[in-house]
């Protein structure tokens, strides 16, 4: 498996992973209207992340097919996290956010987990900042990790 930056190239297969783990995982925790505001923001904000000025984001490659994507803003923020669902449980997610945090000297990186990644991040040395909490019927969690004591 091969880990790289992503690029123009990467849309259409990264656009497919968002959707399907989006499908599987993260919409069955929204009602109706959450989901439509999610699939009517995340997606479209996939090219956003190319944007190589704000963004770091890399891909997983097996083969030929993308397996997993990862994107951190302004080095502190991080907006995705996705693995596909016949890698999901092999340490590709940890991975993909040990490659974001190397990427940072921010003593401070947070996100906004969703429901079901709540407990992958906690694993990762994250906590809860604030309760749920849920923007247009999208839920999750806001979470932080302070690398300076974080296991990197």
């Amino acid at each position: 498996m091969d880990i790289r930056l992503a690029n123009q190239n990467d849309i259409d297969q990264i656009t497919k992973l968002v959707s399907q783990v989006s499908v599987a995982d993260v919409l069955p925790h929204f009602d109706s209207s959450g989901q439509q505001e999610y699939m009517r923001r995340v997606i479209p904000d996939i090219e956003t992340t190319l944007n190589t000025v704000l963004f770091d984001t890399f891909v997983a490659v097996e083969g030929n097919l993308i397996v997993g994507f990862a994107a951190i803003r302004e080095k502190n923020y991080i907006t995705h996290l996705f693995v596909a669902k016949e890698v999901q449980g092999q340490g590709l997610g940890k991975i993909l956010l040990e490659k974001m945090l190397a990427q940072t000297s921010a003593r401070q990186i947070s996100l906004r987990s969703s429901i079901n990644a709540q407990h992958f991040y906690k694993k990762q040395g994250f906590s809860a900042t604030e309760p749920e909490d849920q923007f247009c019927g999208i839920r999750f969690i806001p979470m932080a990790i302070d690398t300076r004591k974080s296991k990197r």
